[in-house]
């Protein structure tokens, strides 16, 4: 076992501790002190007698860093839904220097009637686990570490199944906190469909994920209208307005109680609203080559767009999608190149020709790379990573503090518990937990006397956690019980219950809408409105899930990424999806390894008769659905840096700024030249390909092949013979 920390004696305890404060300790104990409190706290009080700044002070000297500290710190605490009141001096009303601090327990603390049972704490962890990449996954992460908190233990979990959704935006962070905070924004935006970006002024009113894709439903400031923003279509940083006052909106526009979250008025229902109206009445008719990626792919999507359907895809050559943005489908359908024909509507069909005639014509000439200096050297981090690590070492503050806060109430709760108890249920390692017990043993509030004295502290019986690695908390102080959720923590929840709702297991519409008015109470403010658009995933899903849960193996016929048709035997291991993709990892009979198909890939699943085989115990899953190969091949492109966010989900290396910064050349890993040929024509007249030449003439080959069947006139749709 490990070695605990040694005990103080009641002596030593009175006697702050003299190395450096963490933050995580300063702003735990603030937190104690400011719910301690009931008449509330002075700066002044806060500075000279608390934790963490006590040590700070200087009576005779400038304490500008010390306050500006302090003001991170309340920010801080407020993003974690923490409650912390401001009060003005009856006598001196607009006075900063005599403002009192306190945090009301009574909004503190998770209501009484805001339970939960194990069916929906295990609904719950897998609704958090939907956000394990992106801005939410911290709020989704400490969401279910207050959840913890409440010492319920979940029921057995969905086996097999791994949804994620994705905030891979860089816009997505800053529009969410504005959001949260009602300002006002700007940020360049490069319409579909449009070469050249534009500034927008807007005041955020809701983030929703529509067909896969996030965007932001908004004020525009500068019409006074709601409009509508794909998050992939903004380029550049997004930045507040300051001073800006907030266009008010319509009654009951931007309400999100409890009321309006049941019955659907809430902005983030509204937009869903008025894009699924919006879907529903475009309709695109598209005819496909046969035995094509765009045969299965479209074929799939029209399946799970109407499933009582009695069309038989495999003779039919024409598919019929709805759609809710017509340049968006024209940047799509125009990547599938000559395996797609447009019927109809007329305005796509020349739009999907405009962008094959933009790739044509930048990849037709004899383009040489002008030199630009020494080629930097290759990244192991890509840039998308390194944006992501920004702000790490406050995000570590906040995860340690909401587990102090959660791990007070679940003690209380408990009695006493193992080290090994509260590392399973909170899953952390027995060593966190035992400096975390102990941080938490030596932590308190200044007390009367100022001096942090024994009974001002946490404590706990020392022999049984040093000798027997057993918890028992045997003092407390401040708080006991659960903290609420945060605005952002519990629309993190929210969203992603909505996103699992299409799961045949989650299918209780009532029960999913229950749990849903529960994290609204027991949150500290208004959920932030997020919303994510409900879909089918389709009879393959339903297949696959159902040989999953049966312990059999799924055999089906397979269009890979060259446009090869195999028949495979896997042994299905996880059903993943990512956004409105769905993937399967399974053990490959075909290739004696562990491979990952996407469904809409697929043809003719069905369920075998013959069970799993058996495999080794050590056989594990890659973090990720695609690793990178050495038959890879570096490609090199550039595109106006503005747009440079279009490639985030494909890591671009190595990326240099030209012609005075206003043009960027990146480097992309790539499988095959198929993959990067869509890419390319999806993203016509924006990204070109500069070398190796085979890639670059793979695209204009392709582009090529793709107009062939639109006739010679380009000025206007043809007909197809």
């Amino acid at each position: 076992m490990t070695s605990t920390p040694q005990h103080p004696d009641s002596t030593a305890r009175t006697v702050l501790k003299s190395q450096a404060v963490t933050a995580p300790e300063r702003l735990f104990s603030l937190v104690l002190a400011l719910v301690a409190t009931e008449s509330g706290l002075t700066k002044a009080d806060i500075l000279t007698n608390v934790q963490g700044y006590r040590q700070r002070y200087s009576s005779a000297g400038s304490n500008d860093s010390l306050e500006r500290q302090f003001e991170r710190d309340k920010d801080d605490i407020r993003e974690l839904g923490i409650p912390l009141e401001t009060i003005e001096p009856a006598d001196e009303p607009g006075s900063n220097h005599f403002l009192r601090y306190r945090i009301p327990k009574g909004l503190y603390d998770l209501p009484a009637d805001v339970t939960f049972t194990p069916d929906e704490v295990s609904l719950l962890k897998l609704a958090g686990t939907v956000w394990r990449e992106g801005s939410l996954s911290g709020e989704s992460r400490r969401a279910l570490m207050k959840l913890n908190s409440l010492g319920v233990e979940s029921s057995e979990p969905l086996l097999g199944y791994a949804p994620l959704l994705r905030t891979k935006d860089l816009s997505f962070e800053p529009l969410s906190k504005a959001l949260g905070r009602a300002q006002v924004v700007a940020f360049l935006y490069l319409k579909p469909g449009e070469m050249h970006s534009a500034r927008r002024v807007v005041t955020p009113r809701a983030l929703v994920q529509h067909e896969g894709r996030w965007h932001l439903y908004a004020t525009d400031e500068v019409v006074q209208a709601p409009r509508t923003f794909l998050l992939g279509r903004i380029v550049g940083t997004v930045a507040v307005v300051p001073n800006a006052i907030p266009t008010p909106t319509s009654a009951g526009g931007n309400e999100t109680s409890i009321g309006n979250a049941a019955n659907g008025t809430t902005d983030g229902a509204r937009a869903l609203a008025e894009l699924d109206a919006l879907w529903a009445s475009n309709t695109a008719r598209i005819v496909v080559a046969p035995g094509s990626d765009a045969e299965v792919r479209l074929g799939a999507r029209q399946t799970a767009q109407n499933p009582a359907s009695t069309v038989d895809l495999s003779t039919a050559s024409e598919r019929t999608l709805h759609f809710t943005d017509l340049n968006i489908l024209a940047d799509e359908l125009a990547g599938f190149g000559p395996e797609v024909f447009i019927e109809s509507p007329p305005a796509l069909r020349a739009a999907v020709r405009n962008r094959l005639v933009a790739a044509r014509d930048a990849h037709a000439a004899n383009f040489l790379v002008a030199p630009s200096g020494r080629l930097p050297r290759r990244r192991t981090t890509s840039l998308h990573a390194m944006t992501a690590q920004t702000g790490t070492h406050a995000r570590v503050a906040s995860d340690q503090l909401t587990l102090l806060l959660a791990l007070v109430p679940y003690l209380l709760d408990q009695g006493q518990v193992t080290v090994t108890e509260v590392a399973a249920h909170f899953g952390l390692t027995a060593e966190r937990v035992r400096a975390l017990v102990s941080l938490i043993a030596l932590s308190g509030i200044p007390g009367e006397t100022r001096q942090y004295l024994h009974g001002d502290l946490f404590d706990i019986l020392w022999d049984e956690f040093e000798t027997n690695d057993r918890i028992v908390l045997t003092h407390q102080v401040a708080i006991d019980d659960s903290p609420r959720f945060s605005a952002r923590e519990a629309a993190a929840l929210i969203a992603g219950l909505q996103y699992l709702s299409a799961l045949p297991h989650n299918a209780d519409t009532d029960a999913i809408a229950s749990l849903m008015a529960k994290l609204t109470r027991g949150a500290s403010a208004p959920p932030t409105q997020l919303a994510v658009a409900q879909r089918d995933g389709g009879t393959t899903r339903n297949i696959v899930q159902t040989a999953l849960s049966t312990g059999m193996q799924v055999e089906f016929d397979y269009l890979n990424a060259r446009g090869a048709h195999e028949h495979r035997v896997v042994d299905p291991l996880r059903l993943e999806s990512v956004d409105s993709d769905w993937y399967l990892r399974g053990w490959c009979h075909l290739r004696e390894a562990v491979r990952t198909f996407r469904l809409d890939r697929m043809s003719d699943p069905r369920v075998s008769a013959v069970p799993l085989s058996a495999h080794p115990v050590d056989l594990l899953l890659p973090d990720t659905l695609f690793q990178a190969s050495a038959d890879d091949v570096d490609v090199r492109l550039e595109l106006a840096t503005a747009a440079l966010p279009l490639l985030a989900d494909y890591r671009p290396e190595r990326s240099e700024l030209v012609d005075s910064g206003a043009r960027t050349r990146t480097t992309l890993r790539v499988a095959h030249d198929h993959a990067l040929k869509r890419l390319v024509t999806s993203l016509a007249g924006i990204v070109t390909v500069l070398e190796p030449a085979e890639s670059r003439r793979a695209v204009l080959d392709w582009a090529e092949a793709g107009l062939a069947q639109y006739g010679g006139d380009e000025q206007s749709p043809t007909s197809k013979d």
